[in-house]
């Protein structure tokens, strides 16, 4: 990467829109001998005491800062350090789980970059004056008047002539790469906000950035979904926040570097949050791309590899965004964070985030496209509120795959290498990712901006996935949601009371309401081990046999019966039980 440049002609400037950028000026316009270091701004390295840090739990939080990290729960960020000095370590970054036992995997468990590789001044200088005479041979009068080094392109930086037409320089760009005997450039014309026009040229050593080198605690007001995606050309770390975003599509070539992409962006929420505030659903169509996170907690299902499973999957993901909107509307929630305080306040745990990743889109669309597709856009039309976040990836970023409806739904894009403008335009809307490098170059365009900013996406060992993954799986065992990945029931089925009037787990339902005096649908959750959904429904069947009161509102259902009730509900219920539950009512009523 460029870094020291020559004293005869560099010096840093300041400003906004001068930030990490090195003016060139012509030598006799500096003294000789004069040096400015000019270094790439990156993250403050996380710092804190070797002991553990306190978990606070995020149940004991509530209102609009249930969300926040608990003061003191955050790794102070480290002092002014020298060179060659060693980073203190940390066990953890901040503790927001609801679950005060399980703590986040330690960030310490990431390997940093071998830091950045400087150019030679040298070589700024001979690119310096090879641009200035390319532009002189096609007519276009231009000087290079700064320079900002990046971790794998730098972009030198031209103010051109009055006059000259943005359209002319746009086309000169086959002629530059000749001219500097380099595989792709990328032209700014202009550069977003400045009067000048960039050259992004890749680095004769470019520094390769780990996960280690940006992780960083999430900021303030962010989501358990943060996500830190790698550098830009500056230097600075590039994340955003999932549920903002609020769907995400990832496309790009074979060996572009989309598969890195998923590993840091999974590998960021393992670090950031508990299996209580995040639940996954994996769907790998290949098999081997996301076979190293099974058995982690934050899972809903096993990694879903088989299509009809992950179409019933979708399917279902679905229902459960619609139930939980229904009970959202119950207790006059609008918002995830509304509806949580809302839980904490009448005892319940708070409701996830739930994130859908589909790593091969195309290979789903092919074998069920009808069902996938209408699942996928009812999720990004609607999820967003509800908590539900998608993130689609494929190497095949055609109309076919991508379709217009898709597309109109998942605003957040991240393009790697591709291999025309057509396939560019149909991730971004425009050209521009056909001039990508590969091997991590991307352009990251979330909803919120106006144009894509070129990242060098952050790498992840294979083992250091498998590291974070293990921290995580010895705390805890996931909790499948045994509903999941059953063909989705009928609507005609759904509207016969008999039909859905049955549990085989009903007389085990009254027996802890009448034991425990409590009935919600995350009670049977936690203790039945069985799904939103299903414990949904459970509560609708006690009602209407006169177990509980009807919901009102936000606050918690009455229960109408007693532990001497409970002998009469089993015997009422035992031709519709079946198995083990159906013996027991039968000892039960006896008795």
């Amino acid at each position: 990467m460029f870094g020291d440049v020559p004293a005869t002609f560099a010096h840093a400037t300041s400003g906004n829109d001068g930030a990490g950028v090195i003016e060139l000026d012509e030598p006799d316009q500096q003294p000789a001998g004069s040096h400015s270091v000019v270094g790439s701004s990156s993250p403050d390295p996380i710092e804190g005491p070797d002991e553990q840090l306190e978990l606070v739990p995020g149940a004991a939080a509530s209102g609009d800062d249930a969300d926040e990290p608990t003061a003191g729960a955050a790794a102070p960020k480290a002092k002014g350090k020298g060179k060659g000095s060693k980073q203190a370590k940390t066990t953890t970054l901040r503790a927001r789980v609801t679950d005060p036992e399980y703590a986040l995997p330690s960030p310490e468990l990431l390997t940093r970059g071998t830091g950045v590789n400087k150019a030679r001044p040298a070589d700024v200088d001979r690119i310096k004056r090879l641009l200035e005479e390319t532009f002189g041979h096609f007519g276009i009068e231009a000087q290079v008047v700064g320079m900002v080094p990046g971790p794998r392109v730098s972009r030198y930086e031209l103010s051109l002539a009055p006059g000259t037409k943005m359209s002319k320089v746009e086309n000169l760009r086959k002629d530059l790469s000749y001219a500097l005997a380099t595989t792709e450039i990328r032209i700014l014309a202009p550069i977003p906000g400045k009067s000048a026009v960039g050259i992004e040229i890749e680095n004769s050593s470019p520094s390769i950035v780990t996960l280690g080198d940006i992780h960083q605690a999430p900021p303030k007001g962010s989501s358990p979904l943060y996500v830190s995606f790698g550098k830009d050309i500056t230097g600075d770390v590039v994340g955003a926040d999932l549920a903002k975003m609020p769907h995400l599509l990832v496309a790009g070539t074979t060996g572009a570097g989309k598969s890195g992409c998923m590993n840091a962006l999974l590998s960021s929420i393992v670090l950031n949050a508990s299996p209580d505030e995040v639940k996954l659903l994996l769907i790998d169509p290949k098999k081997v791309e996301l076979s190293t996170y099974e058995g982690l907690p934050h899972l809903m299902t096993p990694v879903v590899t088989n299509m009809k499973k992950a179409a019933n999957a979708l399917g279902n993901v679905v229902a459960q965004m619609e139930e939980r909107y229904s009970s959202m509307e119950i207790a006059g929630a609008r918002t995830l964070d509304e509806y949580n305080v809302i839980r904490r306040k009448r005892g319940d745990d708070p409701a996830p985030y739930v994130l859908i990743i589909i790593d091969e889109l195309a290979d789903l669309v092919m074998q069920a496209k009808a069902d996938v597709e209408d699942a996928v856009v009812r999720v990004a039309q609607k999820g967003r509120a509800a908590g539900f976040h998608l993130v689609l990836a494929t190497q095949r970023p055609s109309v076919d795959v991508i379709t217009g409806m898709i597309k109109s739904n998942v605003p957040s894009r991240i393009a790697f290498a591709v291999s025309s403008q057509t396939d560019s335009r149909v991730i971004l809307d425009q050209n521009g990712a056909e001039t990508l490098l590969g091997q991590g170059d991307m352009l990251f365009k979330p909803v919120w901006a106006r144009s894509p900013q070129r990242v060098q996406g952050a790498w992840i060992s294979e083992k250091e996935v498998r590291a974070l993954c293990d921290a995580s799986r010895s705390q805890r065992e996931p909790d499948f949601d045994e509903d999941l990945l059953a063909e989705p029931e009928p609507a005609a089925k759904e509207a016969d009371a008999d039909f859905v009037d049955q549990d085989d787990r009903l007389g085990e339902a009254i027996r802890l309401v009448a034991e425990f005096q409590t009935c919600s649908a995350s009670f049977f959750q936690r203790r039945m081990r069985v799904g939103y959904t299903r414990g949904a429904r459970l509560v609708d069947m006690l009602e209407r046999r006169g177990v509980c009161a009807p919901g009102e509102g936000p606050r918690p259902r009455n229960v109408l019966i007693t532990d001497a009730d409970v002998p009469r509900l089993l015997a009422e219920l035992g031709g519709e039980l079946v198995g083990d539950e159906a013996d027991a009512a039968a000892e039960t009523a006896g008795t």
